[in-house]
């Protein structure tokens, strides 16, 4: 009688907190169905406030993007009235892109960024970009009856990797810019090309604003002075040869930053290796080793003109310093940019600056002259 008392001391605790964990299971199980679990969000600029437009999983039995809009005064109270259409809460964990409409780039990203850094849910590894023109005309569109724009993202974010024609940009990128005195920062546009979105050219900021756009060739020079490209395509036409398609494998570059006659000067060195992938000529020509020089010259020419191109526009007529130029006269002229910080912007209008570009093209795999 003992034992069996003994036992059902025992056995209580036991079987009441089995019970707890039974009931906190099945309430997170119904937490999950009443969840929005957003995948991408587009934002337009209203006469009151915004618009959004959000893609999200729709619970249910068949994993499907849906599409749903709504308006507010902020950014986080039109995120909020979702829950008026739906009744489902919305979650920010699995958000991967975040699309502002030109309107929003050319009156500043301020007031609408800062839902973004502060509230907990959101992720700092976001993708951000700009539309052409309005951010619902790309969350609209549909593939064969499939919304697809929030599931491109990482593929989008990532296309600098495979082509470095783009420059891609977070959460916690912009943020970083955004603190600095002068943040200046570029963020990737997507257009609308036959009823499908794609890349179209790299929108640069200042004081949060939109203020131009560099082209997929002055981007190229761009990304090789602040970034280092580790995978991209450069196309060059060479006298005598034909049309020679390089892989750009790796960059580095460094700024040099002088004082002359109280004019900032700056240096921009630039180092490439590249490998050939595709040479469209005659396959009757054969190809000696001195060609090698050849390329190299044409891959140094090409890349210093798209440096030089989208240096004279962004920084110099449109005063945006996107390639940091303040850092290295901190860095390396602190008494001069003591001096000068506070008129900098008028201060970029009279720099200048000289390009070297050096690079080393291999042969990988190849011969002198095509294999047939």
């Amino acid at each position: 009688m003992k034992t069996a008392c003994w036992i059902k001391y025992v056995l209580a605790p036991i079987l009441a907190v089995s019970f707890l964990f039974s009931l906190t299971a099945c309430s997170f199980g119904s937490d999950i169905s009443k969840k929005m679990i957003i995948q991408g969000i587009g934002i337009d600029k209203q006469e009151e406030g915004y618009l959004v437009s959000v893609h999200y999983l729709r619970p249910g039995e068949e994993v499907k993007l849906d599409l749903i809009q709504s308006s507010g005064t902020t950014v986080y109270e039109a995120l909020q009235n979702l829950t008026l259409q739906t009744g489902l809460i919305p979650t920010y964990s699995h958000n991967t892109m975040v699309v502002f409409s030109k309107q929003c780039a050319q009156e500043g990203l301020t007031n609408m960024f800062d839902f973004f850094i502060r509230y907990h849910e959101t992720r700092p590894t976001v993708n951000l970009f700009i539309a052409q023109d309005r951010a619902d005309t790309l969350f609209q569109l549909q593939n064969e009856g499939q919304y697809a724009l929030a599931t491109q993202a990482k593929s989008f974010a990532e296309a600098d990797s495979s082509a470095n024609k783009f420059a891609g940009s977070t959460v916690l990128d912009v943020t970083s810019h955004m603190v600095s005195e002068y943040n200046a920062f570029a963020l990737p546009e997507l257009t609308i090309v036959d009823e499908h979105v794609q890349l179209g050219n790299t929108a640069y900021f200042r004081d949060n604003k939109l203020i131009g756009y560099l082209s997929r060739e002055q981007n190229r020079g761009y990304l090789a002075v602040v970034y280092t490209i580790q995978n991209g395509v450069m196309v060059l036409d060479v006298p005598d040869i034909g049309t020679v398609s390089l892989k750009l494998e790796h960059t580095n570059s460094q700024i040099q930053a002088d004082i002359i006659d109280d004019i900032p000067h700056f240096q921009i060195d630039v180092s490439c290796k590249a490998y050939i992938s595709e040479i469209n000529q005659d396959l009757r020509n054969k190809l000696s080793l001195d060609v090698y020089e050849q390329f190299e010259t044409a891959l140094n020419t090409d890349l210093k003109w798209q440096i030089e191109s989208a240096v004279e526009q962004a920084a110099i007529n449109d005063t945006t310093d996107i390639f940091n130029f303040n850092v290295a006269l901190q860095q390396q002229q602190t008494e001069y940019w003591k001096a000068h910080r506070y008129s900098w912007e008028q201060e970029l209008t009279k720099i200048k600056y000289t390009v070297n570009v050096t690079s080393s093209v291999d042969r990988v795999q190849q011969e002198a002259s095509p294999a047939f």
